[in-house]
């Protein structure tokens, strides 16, 4: 796995992950505001809150995340990269096209249309429309998508496994190369004498032998494989949780 199909993936949960706290888009004035959310508008009128959600909405944070998954899980040929950066321009096209339904149908002439659950109201109010840090995280996935995808992932010239790899030989302990993985891009995971825990998957150390243990099945690994299914379990968490709880350099 290369370090710029990483950086793909990372970008994508983040901006779902931040999407989750600050609107992508919102138009704010005195007593009322208006503010994308993930599961659609947020109406706040003189303290009354409704949500308009358009359909749309669902999917951009749906092809994000496959925009990031898609290369780190199939990674045998090139169209992957061409199938994520489609996904990732096509979450880009459906923030935007959610962002015209605002200004075509909740703002005429002036007016901001605020729903309510028996109607609509018209206001003629001062206000302003601001885009949030989530769309520009999003604009920045599709951006390297597209670069990864026309470079092939090797603009960086660096593959992870590599360093994993010399690492390992450095270290002569499958266990402490994993844990020092984890902790260079900051996964939560708990390390007990012969075993690394993310979340429901652990990794146990028989022997010479790496072993996944995920629910009720066992699989016996290489440190590389290893490594990306603990990376899997911690991505899992931040999208289930909503943050990450980072170790102490």
């Amino acid at each position: 796995m290369r370090l710029e199909v990483l950086l793909q993936l990372l970008l994508a949960v983040v901006f779902v992950v931040t999407w989750f706290f600050m609107p992508a888009y919102g138009i704010y004035g005195r007593d009322y505001s208006i503010a994308l959310m993930p599961w659609g508008y947020l109406v706040d009128f003189f303290g009354l809150n409704y949500v308009a959600p358009p359909p749309t909405v669902f999917a951009v944070w749906l092809f994000a995340l496959d925009a990031g998954l898609i290369p780190v899980i199939w990674r045998r040929t090139r169209y992957p990269l061409y199938l994520s950066a489609f996904f990732a321009v096509l979450s880009l096209m459906m923030l935007l096209d959610t962002i015209l339904f605002q200004q075509r149908y909740l703002q005429v002439k002036g007016y901001a249309v605020f729903p309510t659950p028996n109607g609509y109201l018209y206001v003629y109010l001062l206000h302003t429309s601001v885009l949030g840090l989530p769309t520009y995280i999003l604009l920045a996935l599709a951006i390297l998508s597209v670069f990864n995808m026309a470079t092939g992932a090797k603009w960086l010239d660096v593959d992870v496994m590599l360093i994993i790899r010399r690492r390992y030989v450095l270290h002569r302990d499958a266990l402490s190369t994993v844990e020092l993985m984890l902790r260079r891009i900051n996964i939560k995971y708990v390390r007990y004498d012969n075993e690394i825990r993310v979340g429901n998957v652990a990794l146990i150390k028989d022997g010479d032998n790496l072993i996944i243990r995920k629910d009720s099945s066992t699989e016996a690994v290489g440190i590389e494989n290893a490594i990306l299914e603990l990376i899997k379990a911690g991505f899992s968490q931040v999208i289930t949780e909503g943050t990450i709880d980072y170790e102490g350099e």
